[in-house]
Formats: structure tokens, C-alpha cells, sequence
């Protein structure tokens, strides 16, 4: 059943009115949670006020900002950040709140799906961004229907984007790249479904492949996942399945239709694949290009840094799983990465397209950061650790808690970490 607007949708219109009095010739700075939603959302609403006639300065931020930090502007807008003075407030707990109205919630949906209900009150021709949208739902995990399907606002903006037909929608069993690449790298790079045992390790999925009497090679090149004739397909798909962590290989796939400006051959989860590697290595101002001229920056050189980033991810996430086994004590999983810098929100980007369905109530990642010489612990609860208690332990081991929800973070040396792990252990099973 479709989520309604009802007398919410007055909130994007006032907006938009409002704007479009004031737009012209103006100044607008926008302040950007440092997420592909975020990112998403910023060029949408950037897109939007370019068109009207504005000057638009785009930044990226993980928390808040003063008056003082800001560049000279007329208006200010927050998308997921905690943006001071604001006179537009984005965000998935706020919804969309300017100032002057006072509206305070609007749910259901990502924050690249208001800008673009925003969008469409404004621009004249709202549809061009449709892929942006669903880009920052899939990347956000919006995708929490029934059979993965959008919910809420998010719908609504799917409905729509499938209404304009530039966005087509098809059910299949979907690979990473499954058009562009070997078979073999499209399994072995794939973490959405994420195979056990075969992810990450190209040599697996080529036994796999021939084990199902799949012939990988034809006329002297190596095959696709498009290659494959149907019923070659659903033997493939059926050798895969007992692998896989998910509960179905097959889903809706949703990508551009073909036009001058979407001209390449990517699916939405295949763009939002090229652009998450991007936020690893802190190339945000890349991230946002991609998603304002999607033509000239999806392109053949970030198509192949995305596969080899993806690839080295894959392989410090498998150290992850690897060690899963030796480490749970008492339903409180303790998860290694060993070498390699990666980010926490890649960690917990892959983190949660493999685990979306592990029902374990209490889960701890222990992970390198590019913060230093100092290791995390992530902590995932259905029955959330009392932070208090955590506390005197952390001091004891010169620790800091970082961030506290949804999930904790703390910062700890690493030849602390192992310590402090132990002693939580022993207060979390409740042992002197």
C-alpha cells in the first residue's frame, strides 16, 4: 500500500515557493552529511537551484557548523547535519524543517528522496534526477518492504521515477557489473548477495561456473552474467543460491533508459557501487561531480578504480568473516580486520548489505581506521550495552567513546583492544 503525503506535501510546496521568490541571483550554501545519500541529495537540490538562476557552494561535513565556518551566503541549507542558522533543515530524523515554518517531522524517506519532492515543486524538468534519488535510498538501506522493495516517501519517488520512463524496472537475478564484467569477477566481486566462501576469491567462482557446466569462455573471451542464456542463468543462479547469505537471489533491478545523457551501460546499484569506493579514499567532491554529470564522470577510468577498490574491500571484509567463527563467545561476536585502511561507513556499508538478516543480538567489529594507530569497536544491539557501565572500562584502557547511537564506537590503542574486549566479555556475561 502507498505511503500518502496527504497535508505534508503543503511542506514542499511552501518550500518551493518560497525559493522560487527568492532564488534568483542568490547566494545558497549547502551543508552535506558525508554519506552517498547525502551526496545524492546535495546535487539534487544543487541541480535544482543552478536551473533557477542561484550561486551554489556545495561542502561536506560528519557533524555540525557554525555561523562563523560558513561561507558568505543569503541561505543555508542542512542535509543531515545539524546545520546552525539554518534556513532549511533536511534530514532523516527532521524531515524537512525550515525555520520559519516549524514543521517538525516528515518520515519515510531518504534525504536524496525529499530533496527530489522538493525538486519537484521547483524545477521544470524534476525527472532528470530520479536516478539520485534512488541512488541515496538503495545506499541509506531504504530498501525495508516486503522482498526489499521502498517504502514511504521512497515509493512514492520510485512510482514516479518508473512513471516517466526514465527509470525501467526489471525482476532478475542481478550481478555487480553483470554486463560488463567476466562472470567469474562479477561473483567474485559481489557482496549484495554476498557469497560465502566465494566472494572475494575469483578462482572459487570459476570452479563454481564450471562445476555447473557453464563453458566461461567463448570464442576466445571471457563471458558476462548478460552472455548467459536463460536456462544457463537459472543453473548458475541455482549453483550460487546455497551460498548466498541472502534469502533470494532474484529481485527488482532498476536502471536508466537508455538516452543521451545516460548513454552507459550501469544499473542504479551498479552507479552506487562505482560511487561508495569514492567515500573510502575521502573523494567527495569526485563523488558529487559523478552525480551532477553522470555522462562524463561514470566513466571508463572510475568504472575500473571502483572494481580494484571494491576487490580490496572484499578482501579485508573477508579477514572479517573469516575470523568469525573463533571469536563468538556468548552471542557477542567480535569481528578482526587485519590490514588495510577502510573507512567505517564502507565497514558498515558492507557490514550491512551481508549481515541485513543475522539475527545475533549484540555484534562487535574490531577495525583499522585511517585515525591512526588506534583500532575500533562497532557495537550493534538489539538489547543495547548500558554506556555507562561501558565507561570506567574504556578509561581504564585510555579508550574514548566516539559516538554512541545507533551503534557505539570507541577508539582504543591497539594493544589495549584485546584487554578491553576480554573485560567487556566479562561484564556483558555477567562474570566478576
Amino acid at each position: 500500500m502507498t505511503y500518502k503525503l496527504g497535508s505534508q506535501d503543503s511542506i514542499f510546496d511552501e518550500i518551493a515557493q518560497l525559493i522560487l521568490k527568492i532564488v534568483k541571483n542568490k547566494r545558497f550554501y549547502i551543508e552535506t552529511v558525508k554519506t552517498l545519500d547525502g551526496i545524492a541529495a546535495s546535487a539534487i537540490l544543487y541541480k535544482t537551484l543552478i536551473e533557477q538562476g542561484a550561486k551554489v557552494i556545495v561542502r561536506f561535513s560528519q557533524g555540525s557548523a557554525k555561523q562563523s565556518q560558513i561561507p558568505s551566503s543569503d541561505y543555508k541549507i542542512g542535509i543531515g547535519v545539524n546545520l546552525e542558522g539554518a534556513d532549511l533543515l533536511i534530514g532523516i530524523d527532521k524531515g524537512i524543517t525550515p525555520d520559519k515554518f516549524g514543521y517538525e517531522r516528515l518520515f519515510g524517506g531518504s534525504l536524496s528522496v525529499m530533496a527530489q519532492l522538493l525538486r519537484e515543486k521547483i524545477s521544470a524538468n524534476p525527472a532528470s534526477t530520479y536516478h539520485l534519488a534512488l541512488i541515496g535510498a538503495f545506499s541509506s538501506f531504504q530498501d525495508t518492504g516486503e522482498d526489499r522493495s521502498l517504502k514511504g516517501l521512497n515509493e512514492i519517488v520510485l512510482e514516479k521515477a518508473l512513471l516517466s520512463k526514465l527509470i525501467v524496472e526489471e525482476e532478475k537475478f542481478e550481478l555487480p557489473f553483470g554486463g560488463l564484467l567476466p562472470l567469474q569477477d562479477s561473483i567474485a566481486l559481489s557482496y549484495d548477495p554476498y557469497f560465502k566462501g566465494i566472494t572475494g576469491n575469483q578462482n572459487v567462482a570459476v570452479s563454481i561456473i564450471k562445476s555447473a557446466g557453464i563453458d566461461y569462455i567463448k570464442e576466445g573471451r571471457f563471458i558476462s552474467l548478460r552472455d548467459l542464456k536463460p536456462e544457463e542463468l537459472k543453473i548458475i543462479e541455482k549453483a550460487l543460491e546455497r551460498y548466498s547469505t541472502t534469502k533470494t537471489l532474484k529481485r527488482k533491478s532498476y536502471s536508466r533508459a537508455y538516452t543521451d545523457e545516460s548513454s552507459f551501460d550501469y544499473s542504479i546499484r551498479d552507479m552506487l557501487f562505482m560511487l561508495e569506493p569514492l567515500l573510502v579514499k575521502n573523494e567527495f567532491t569526485r563523488a558529487f561531480n559523478a552525480c551532477i554529470d553522470s555522462k562524463k564522470e561514470f566513466n571508463t577510468e572510475l568504472f575500473y578504480e571502483s572494481v580494484e577498490e571494491t576487490r580490496r574491500l572484499i578482501s579485508i571484509f573477508n579477514t572479517v568473516i573469516n575470523t568469525r567463527e573463533r571469536l563468538v563467545d556468548e552471542g557477542f561476536i567480535i569481528r578482526i580486520v587485519g590490514t588495510g585502511m577502510i573507512s567505517l561507513s564502507q565497514l558498515m556499508f558492507i557490514y550491512k548489505w551481508v549481515y541485513r538478516w543475522d539475527e545475533s543480538k549484540n555484534k562487535v567489529i574490531l577495525a583499522e581506521t585511517n585515525e591512526g594507530p588506534e583500532e575500533v569497536f562497532i557495537t550493534l544491539e538489539k538489547d543495547p550495552i548500558n554506556v555507562n557501565n561501558l565507561q570506567p572500562l574504556i578509561e581504564k584502557y585510555n579508550g574514548r567513546i566516539v559516538r554512541q547511537t545507533p551503534f557505539i564506537i570507541i577508539y582504543v590503542n591497539v594493544i589495549k583492544a584485546g584487554l578491553l574486549y576480554e573485560d567487556m566479555r566479562k561484564m556483558i556475561a555477567g562474570v566478576p
